[in-house]
Parts: structure tokens; sequence; C-alpha cells
């Protein structure tokens, strides 16, 4: 029976991937952010998971996805400051 912890995450994972994205203003590519949160929080989220908070934050208007080649990236968008203020 899985515990507690291994259930429930302390941060949303929202707030972690924004964080990371905000942590490199001039992109991350999307690998980047899962291997960060894995490094960093210890969780192990799936592709599918990642891409729906990539998609619910850019639909918020708080972050741009774009392809460069086969590689998604992430950044800031250029209205996040009003938006978190």
């Amino acid at each position: 029976m899985p515990g507690l912890s291994d259930t429930w995450r302390s941060y949303p994972l929202f707030r972690l991937v924004l964080e990371e994205i905000l942590k490199n203003p001039r992109g991350i590519p999307v690998k980047e952010i899962l291997d960060n949160i894995k490094k960093e929080h210890g969780y192990d989220i799936s592709k599918p998971e990642l891409y729906e908070v990539l998609l619910r934050l850019e639909l918020r208007g708080y972050i741009t996805v774009y392809r460069i080649g086969k590689e998604m990236m992430a950044k800031p968008s250029k209205y996040i400051d009003k938006l978190l203020s």
C-alpha cells in the first residue's frame, strides 16, 4: 500500500513547472524540466502530465511553448510580470 508521501505532492505541479521556467527566462527544453523536477524534488512525472500543465500555463498566459527542431521549449510569457503582480 503506498504511503501518503507516494500519493500527494507537497507543492502543486504547475508551480514547480512555472518556477523551473522562470529560472530560465530565455527558454528551457521540456526534457530538462522533467529532469530538474525529478532531480530537485524527487517527483517522477510523466510527459502527458507535464504537457497538461504546460498547456494550462500557456492558456492562462504565463508561458509560451514553441518547437525548435524536434525539441519543445518553454519560456515565460512577455506578460508574466503583469500576471504575477
